[in-house]
């Protein structure tokens, strides 16, 4: 026993971090088992010692559970008490080290405290409130009766195998005299996959390939003419001689909705858990709570060169409008007299208007320009964007075609 590894004792010692109190608080605690020794006030018990073997790793564990293993694993706990007795003697309790690896420990009983309340508060409140409308659940099964839920015919089979014909004759026999196919199987069947579940193949599908057999034309078609109960054989395969009974059929066409209904939730659930807790749950949170955000921390940088936040405006025009819309005004507050300050109050009501559609605001920021830059190459365009804005392409240019004139010959009156 003294061959033990340092590392197996370290790793009991460390079990027991806990400390001296948690010992005296686990002793105190309703444990009224043997009493195997005492450090100072500490009883050290035969509950304390099973619940220190059971933090041992189970592939060390056995080098503790004879009597003469409890006795070291005993040793090292009085060690480990003696030790932590005379730290707190000492007032180690405030060392600086202590103080920052209990401080660490308590964070992370935090964090784990957090997420397991997120986990229920996601799951109680969110996914298991979320119910899927039964029009939801209807329109998608309809819309896939032909491909997920279209199933071919098949039929459920099960097989005896045996290798010579004279067996063959055997199970023929056995099979006219009226004896049931399972136990036709097991007294006569050689396939050992099958042999024990009353050889039972599962569910074969017309013109697919048989479990164990591969392509099998003459016996899929043979199956499927036969009825629920029917014998099938002798056939010949390069397995041996069988012969087949159909145990259950289905016809084709579309699964019942109550069979895929499962499957239909666990398909819309996710999209709509996702739009009930951000269009539903959020909002509400929000309100309930208040939020507020600083939204100009997350302006650019008052260093950034007037170049790079212009064209940072432009780049996000499409993906971010919103942004550019506030970029550009950015722009113009701290740059009015750039020579790109008219572009930018001009691009400013381009995006309000043919990307957000917000043509009030559009209208006010093509005013700006025509005010406060009149000289600018932008002015007609921004006064044809103030009349034209949500008139529909095709309305505005439409061609005058002038009316073809024709050519009328009067008959004569030959």
């Amino acid at each position: 026993m003294k061959s033990i590894s340092i590392f197996a004792v370290m790793m009991v010692l460390a079990a027991g971090a806990c400390g001296t109190q948690d010992t005296l608080n686990r002793a105190s605690d309703a444990d009224t088992s043997r009493v195997l020794a005492t450090v100072g006030e500490v009883e050290i018990t035969d509950k304390m010692i099973n619940e220190e073997l059971n933090m041992i790793p189970p592939y060390q564990r056995s080098t503790y559970e004879t009597p003469e293993g409890k006795r070291l694993l005993l040793n090292h706990i009085i060690e480990r008490e003696l030790l932590l007795l005379e730290a707190m003697n000492l007032g180690l309790e405030q060392d600086s080290f202590v103080i920052a690896q209990v401080e660490l420990a308590e964070l992370q009983v935090e964090s784990a405290r957090d997420r397991a309340l997120l986990q229920t508060f996601y799951q109680q409140e969110v996914v298991d409130a979320v119910v899927i409308p039964e029009e939801d659940i209807l329109a998608y099964y309809n819309d896939h009766l032909d491909d997920i839920y279209y199933q071919e015919p098949q039929v459920k089979v099960s097989h005896v195998l045996v290798t010579s014909e004279e067996t063959e004759t055997d199970v023929a026999s056995a099979l006219e005299a009226g004896d049931t196919f399972e136990s036709v199987v097991e007294a006569f069947s050689e396939h050992e996959p099958t042999s024990a579940s009353g050889g039972d193949l599962g569910w074969v599908t017309i013109n697919s390939p048989m479990p164990y057999l591969g392509e099998q034309t003459e016996i899929s078609a043979a199956l499927f003419a036969a009825g629920i109960g029917d014998i099938a054989g002798p056939f010949e395969t390069v397995m041996g001689y069988h012969y087949f009974t159909v145990t259950d059929k289905m016809d084709e066409g579309s699964r019942p909705l109550e069979e895929v209904r499962e499957s239909i939730e666990n398909t819309l659930k996710p999209t709509i858990v996702n739009s009930y807790f951000q269009d539903t749950v959020i909002p509400m949170l929000t309100e309930s709570y208040g939020v507020t955000i600083n939204e100009d921390a997350f302006l650019p940088d008052e260093s950034m060169e007037p170049d790079s936040l212009f064209q940072s405006a432009q780049n996000l025009m499409e993906s971010n409008p919103e942004t550019a819309v506030e970029y550009y005004g950015l722009f113009i507050q701290r740059f009015p007299d750039h020579e790109n300050a008219h572009q930018a109050q001009f691009l400013m009501g381009f995006t309000l208007s043919e990307y957000m559609g917000n043509y009030e605001r559009a209208a006010i920021a093509f005013q700006q320009l025509i005010d406060n830059y009149p000289e600018s190459d932008f002015v007609d365009d921004a006064e044809w964007m103030i009349e034209n804005m949500g008139t529909p392409p095709e309305s505005l240019f439409i061609e005058t075609i002038p009316p073809i004139e024709e050519d009328i010959t009067e008959p004569s009156g030959e």
